[in-house]
């Protein structure tokens, strides 16, 4: 049957970022920079005041600490899960041990997004929304005026999708105005030395 979104993914710039969830993050993001060169990491906890997991939204709001970092042209994201219970992680990975959990797009809409994937058939893992309290402590941390990224707690801050049965893999699917995050991580990495400020807070 066809489908007006049968070419969603088609043509897109796979892909940005490789994400990968790791019991120390810190740890991993030491290890993947002996090996690969990558960084400097910035860090960071984010929060979502609502997450709907598998159709059911979790009773507790969800936090993660994640680890971000220039890797050449890509950026690689190191996360460890601070909120027990199952996610995208527990379907994915054994939590006692690091690896790879998804591949990271840039969408222009994740309400579209969504829309397609149902439409698709592909199921979707997760869907966030974003915590306005915590995301107005980046900005500030940050210098970032939260006016530009058009925050909204009742619009989707990110969704992952279940590309497993197919393709053996899972897909995270970002508004592409959370590209400056990936310009800044990438931007740091250009003329770093290796060593200094390798773990850097963004608020």
């Amino acid at each position: 049957m066809s489908s007006r979104y049968q070419n969603y993914f088609k043509g897109r710039d796979f892909v940005h970022q490789i994400g990968f969830y790791a019991p120390d993050g810190e740890r991993f993001a030491r290890e993947h920079n002996r090996l690969f060169g990558s960084g400097p990491y910035f860090t960071t906890v984010n929060k979502f005041s609502k997450v709907i997991y598998r159709g059911k939204e979790l009773e507790n709001p969800f936090e993660l600490r994640a680890y971000y970092g220039a890797w050449g042209s890509h950026s690689v994201e190191v996360v460890q899960q601070l909120t027990p219970g199952d996610s995208m992680y527990t379907d994915y990975n054994d939590m006692d041990k690091p690896g790879i959990n998804h591949l990271h797009v840039f969408v222009e809409s994740l309400e579209e997004a969504k829309e397609a994937c149902e439409e698709l058939g592909i199921p979707i893992v997760v869907i966030g929304y974003t915590d306005i309290s915590g995301a107005l402590e980046k900005c500030e941390a940050m210098g970032i005026d939260p006016s530009t990224l058009g925050l909204d707690e009742n619009k989707i801050g990110f969704m992952v999708v279940d590309m497993t049965e197919e393709l053996g893999m899972m897909v995270q699917l970002i508004d592409d105005g959370a590209k400056f995050i990936h310009d800044m991580v990438i931007n740091a990495g250009k003329d770093w030395d290796g060593e200094t400020d390798f773990i850097r807070e963004m608020g």
